[in-house]
């Protein structure tokens, strides 16, 4: 794992400066303490930042071609990358994938990226063509930044990185902080900055050096054809390709081990490790004191059934100012998933020992784990809809009339405002302005059941967006890289053409999600283990921010402070952190996102100092 940045200019004759590269490379240094380097084509620089996991004393990048000069600068594992150098065949110079994905690339062109297995973000010099190609895979495990102008395009891993390449601050983009209060993240392809933006998942962006023109193109998406399969048989297909794919993701010159909540995906995921490798697997896990919100005891139970060597902590929500900004200064945007912190505790813990760490996460995506697909399905089969929807539009007040406005939406609302955070309402009075539509909301159904259409909504939105940067920026941010083997395409292209009922499974009016993945799971573990309501990796919220964190938040978000930046308005913030204290209608999910934005305008305002400062130093 690594970070990756360059310049392209469109100016011809407009050489790059390695200056600009160094302080883009030293922005992310915490992504690569293993080395560094940068490279000057003309219009054309590379810098990288290495965190070195195959080959440890090769693959030093930017990578140069010898006889073509095509040269990658590459942040990920392709984990196939012994089989796909076996098919290229010829001369190697290195051990490394970088090597592997360069060469497929210079024999196959972008028909390589069907060949690889793993998660990556990479940006690649045709020297002859005078092209520039940014790659993101198909999921977007690993990040991939962009600013384009007329003058030409700057990329990296993190927006802090671009900060630190250009002459003035970024400017903040209006409708991206309406997004944000939404969601608690800013959706690809936007970032909170103008002129940043996101790389979409599975997408390639050719950049043509001397016609100063981009190009954007889809290379892989999912596909939900569901196909008649009986349970039997593709649970054995399941089991096989678990192996398969566990086989190829423990592939590592260093040493690892496996995230373990306790949960179903990280335990299964830690088993089939264990079954790979042996006893001997090492597993960190985080909990809380508050046990309505700890896993701890489970993930202890699963350790010692498995025989790893466990290591655990305890959270404490003595949580100083510094940490939460240095937090928020990770993301380079804002971002209000509260799960980050024991991520980035988890994180801490492992890279004492590791370098990589195996994770559970896309196990609720695949197999329809979330409860709010247990939701939709319920909404869509519920056959006293049209009487809800007729109370509604009489207007009936009380208690009857909330009940039935509240049941009177269709199922895709419930999905999406289980993902919201402020309502269309609250955020023009904290913004001012009207949200956006959100493009992928408008998407019609194509002859798929609901809650497949909400899967595939999922991971294209919020599992690129919120699980997975998440979990990219804490443990990068501990030079800890995290490989998802439950997120290889084949394992996502066989769970989403599975019958629903294999995900989702019904019993009268009993719901189990993640059914088909339990069943491979019941070889690990007694069903009252894997039977048990979903957790999540949440924290006491609430219990936090009304005790410890009170200080932070009313300094932050109090009446002379919230909203300085004039992006959200300091009075209607002030009254929602008000109203949180008196006990009033308002969550502490609302008062989170508030306090990250604050988090992360007060750590990018001293990003963008220090960068600054880099720059005039060099």
């Amino acid at each position: 794992m690594c970070g990756i940045a360059g310049i392209v200019n469109f100016a011809r004759g407009r050489a790059v400066e390695p200056a600009r590269l160094r302080a883009m490379g030293d922005a992310m240094a915490h992504r690569g303490p293993d080395g560094d380097g940068i490279h000057v084509s003309g219009q054309v620089g590379f810098a990288h930042r290495r965190l070195a996991i195959i080959d440890p004393r090769g693959g030093q990048q930017p990578l140069v071609d010898r006889q073509s000069k095509a040269v990658i600068t590459y942040n990920g594992e392709v984990y196939n990358y012994i089989e796909t150098r076996r098919e290229i065949g010829g001369e190697f110079e290195s051990e490394c994938d970088t090597e592997v994905v360069l060469r497929a690339w210079q024999r196959w062109g972008v028909n390589a990226l069907e060949r690889f297995r793993g998660m990556f973000a990479f940006a690649l010099h045709d020297v002859a063509a005078n092209k520039v190609f940014l790659v993101r895979d198909r999921v977007g495990i690993k990040p991939l930044y962009y600013r384009l102008t007329g003058e030409g395009v700057i990329f990296a891993s993190e927006i802090t990185a671009i900060a630190a390449a250009v002459e003035s601050d970024l400017e903040v983009e209006p409708q991206a902080v309406s997004l944000y209060l939404r969601y608690g993240y800013v959706p690809t392809p936007r970032t909170i900055y103008r002129d940043v933006f996101k790389l979409e998942p599975g997408h390639i962006l050719a950049i043509d050096v001397a016609g100063a023109r981009v190009e954007k193109s889809r290379y892989w998406s999912v596909k939900s054809d569901i196909r008649p399969v009986g349970e039997a048989e593709a649970l054995d297909e399941l089991h096989e390709l678990l192996k398969e794919t566990t086989r190829l993701y423990v592939r590592s010159d260093v040493p690892f081990g496996a995230f373990l909540s306790g949960g179903v995906d990280s335990s299964l995921v830690t088993a089939l490790m264990g079954e790979v490798l042996g006893d001997g697997v090492r597993s960190y896990s985080i909990g809380f004191d508050d046990q309505e919100y700890s896993e701890l005891p489970y993930a202890v139970a699963a350790a010692e059934r498995l025989h790893t060597a466990h290591r655990a902590e305890v959270m404490q929500p003595d949580l100083s100012l510094d940490h939460l900004e240095g937090i928020a200064a990770h993301f380079g945007e804002p971002f209000a998933d509260s799960s980050a912190l024991p991520t980035g505790l988890v994180s801490e813990l492992a890279s004492r020992d590791v370098k990589m760490v195996l994770s559970g996460d896309g196990g609720d995506e695949l197999f329809a784990g979330y409860h709010s697909y247990t939701a939709v399905e319920r909404r869509r089969g519920d056959r006293l809809l049209p009487l809800y929807k007729a109370v509604s539009r009489l207007g009936v007040g009380g208690r009857v009339g909330a009940f039935a406005a509240a049941r009177a939406i269709d199922w895709p609302d419930e999905h999406h405002r289980q993902r919201n955070t402020f309502d269309e309402v609250a955020r023009r009075r904290l913004t001012g302005i009207d949200t956006p539509e959100n493009r992928l909301e408008d998407v019609p159904v194509r002859g798929v059941d609901p809650v497949t259409w909400c899967q595939e909504r999922d991971l294209v939105t919020y599992l690129p967006d919120d699980i997975l940067t998440k979990v990219d920026r804490m443990s990068m941010a501990h030079s800890l890289e995290v490989r998802v083997p439950l997120l290889d395409h084949k394992l996502i292209e066989f769970a989403l053409r599975l019958p629903l009922a294999l995900r989702l499974h019904r019993d009268n009016d009993q719901f189990t999600g993640k059914y088909l993945l339990k069943r491979a799971a019941e070889r690990f573990f007694p069903r009252d283990f894997l039977d048990r309501p979903k957790w999540g990796f949440g924290i006491p919220l609430e219990r936090w921010l009304r005790g410890p964190l009170q200080p932070i938040v009313r300094d932050l978000l109090g009446a002379s402070s919230a909203g300085g930046s004039g992006h959200i308005d300091r009075d209607a913030a002030h009254k929602l952190v008000e109203q949180f204290y008196a006990g009033g209608p308002v969550g502490p999910g609302e008062i989170w996102t508030l306090l990250s934005f604050e988090l992360w305008r007060a750590a990018s305002g001293s990003r963008q100092a220090f960068d600054k400062r880099q720059r005039v130093s060099h």
